[in-house]
C-alpha cells in the first residue's frame, strides 16, 4: 500500500498465507490484501504440482499453475515483467511455496542429487532412528533449491532483455527454514538456526557493495523500512521494524541491535513432525548470544553462536555464565514489555 502511494505499480504472484487460513485454499478476499493492482495467488496450498489459484475477486473462477508450480509461477513472473512499460516504476512479490514438504521437484532436479554424497550438519544424530529419512529429505529439499536456481536465472534474464537488471532491487529471502534432522528435529516454528536463520540477499548494483556477505542481524520486520529507505520513501508510523538502509548500502556494519524471535502455537493440531508444535517460545539475539525461553517446560537454552554456531552446547543453567544468561533474560523481559507482549506476565512464576 505504501509503495502503491509512492507511485509503485504493485503485483503479487503467489502463496499469501497472511489471512488466518490453513486450510488450502486458492482464493484471498481482497478484504484481507488490499493495495495490489496485480494478483494472481492462493491463501495456502502446499501443494507444488498442479497448485490452483484465483486473480480476481471472484472465489469461484479457480485457475491452475499446470506443472510444477516454481516453474509455473516464474513463467508468470516474465511474462508480467516484459509487459510493464519502461517509464512505470514497479514492485513484485514473488511468493513460492518450495524448498517445502512434501518435498519434491521435477525429476530432472530429483535426480541430480539421487546419489550424490550428503555432508549432513554435525547437529545431526547420525543413530537416530529416522536418520535415513532426513537424507532423503534433503536430497529432495537440495532438488527444490537446484530447480530455484534456475528459475531466479530466468527472471534475472528477463530484466536484463528489459534493460532493467540494474536499476531493479531484488530481494532475496524465505519465511522459515527447516530442522532437517538437526537435533533430531524436522519442521520449523523453533528458535535454532536451521528453523530460524534463512537466507536473505540483496542486489543493486548500483548502491548495494557487490559480493559482500554481512552478519549484522536483520528480521523481518526490519525488511520492509529498509526497502522504503532504500528508495527514500517515507516510513510510516507504527513500523516496528528498523530501517537498515545503510547497512544494505554499506555506509554502515552495524544491523540491529537485538532480533526477538517467537512462537505462540500453531493451527494443526495433528501433525508427524518430530517439533513440538505447542511449546510457546520468546528468544532473543543480541551480541552473538542466543537466549530462548519456552513456555511448556519452563526450558532454557542459551547459546554462545560465535564460539558454537551449531548450538550443541546449552549453557543455560552453567554458572559461569550466569550473569550472561540474566543480562539477555533481563534485555528479552525488558523488549517483550516495549511491544506489549504479555509472555512474561501470564505467569509471573516464570522468571
Amino acid at each position: 500500500m505504501v509503495l502503491k502511494e509512492y507511485g509503485y505499480h504493485t503485483s503479487h504472484m503467489g502463496k499469501w498465507h497472511l489471512s488466518g487460513g490453513v486450510a488450502p485454499n486458492p482464493f484471498v478476499s481482497p478484504y484481507f490484501r488490499p493495495g495490489w493492482d496485480d494478483w494472481a495467488g492462493w491463501e495456502n496450498s502446499n501443494r507444488p504440482w498442479e497448485t490452483d489459484y484465483t486473480d480476481g475477486d471472484e472465489p469461484r473462477k479457480v485457475k491452475r499453475l499446470e506443472g510444477y508450480q516454481t516453474d509455473a509461477l516464474t513463467d508468470l513472473t516474465v511474462e508480467w515483467i516484459k509487459k510493464q512499460p519502461a517509464n512505470r516504476p514497479w514492485f513484485h512479490v514473488m511468493s513460492i511455496e518450495p524448498p517445502h514438504p512434501p518435498n519434491t521437484a521435477p525429476d530432472k532436479y530429483m535426480q541430480m542429487y539421487k546419489d550424490k554424497p550428503l555432508k549432513l550438519r554435525p547437529n545431526v544424530p547420525q543413530n537416530h532412528p529416522r536418520f535415513a529419512k532426513y537424507e532423503q529429505d534433503l536430497r529432495a529439499y537440495y532438488a527444490q533449491i537446484a530447480n530455484l536456481d534456475d528459475n531466479v536465472g530466468k527472471i534475472i534474464a528477463a530484466l536484463e532483455e528489459k534493460g532493467q537488471l540494474d536499476q531493479t532491487i531484488i530481494f532475496y529471502f524465505s519465511d522459515h527454514g527447516d530442522l532437517m534432522g538437526s537435533h533430531g528435529m524436522t519442521g520449523k516454528s523453533r528458535p535454532e538456526e536451521e528453523s530460524s536463520n534463512v537466507p536473505l540477499m540483496i542486489r543493486y548494483p548500483k548502491r548495494v557493495p557487490q559480493g559482500k556477505v554481512s552478519s549484522a542481524y536483520i528480521s523481518g520486520v526490519d525488511l520492509m523500512p529498509t526497502l522504503l529507505g532504500m528508495i527514500g520513501a517515507p516510513i510510516p508510523s507504527g513500523v516496528d521494524g528498523q530501517d537498515l538502509s545503510r547497512t544494505v548500502l554499506g555506509n554502515s556494519e552495524a544491523g540491529a541491535e537485538w532480533v526477538l524471535l517467537q512462537y505462540e502455537h500453531t493451527h494443526y493440531p495433528n501433525t508427524d513432525s518430530s517439533v513440538t508444535h505447542d511449546q510457546a517460545f520468546r528468544s532473543i539475539l543480541h551480541d552473538g548470544w542466543n537466549y530462548t525461553f519456552f513456555w511448556k517446560d519452563r526450558n532454557i537454552q542459551l547459546f554462545n553462536m560465535n564460539e558454537d554456531p551449531y548450538q550443541l552446547r546449552n549453557l543455560a543453567g552453567n554458572v559461569n555464565f550466569e550473569d550472561k544468561q540474566k543480562q539477555l533474560q533481563d534485555m528479552l523481559v525488558r523488549k517483550l514489555n516495549e511491544l506489549n507482549d504479555d509472555f512474561f506476565d501470564r505467569n509471573a512464576a516464570l522468571i
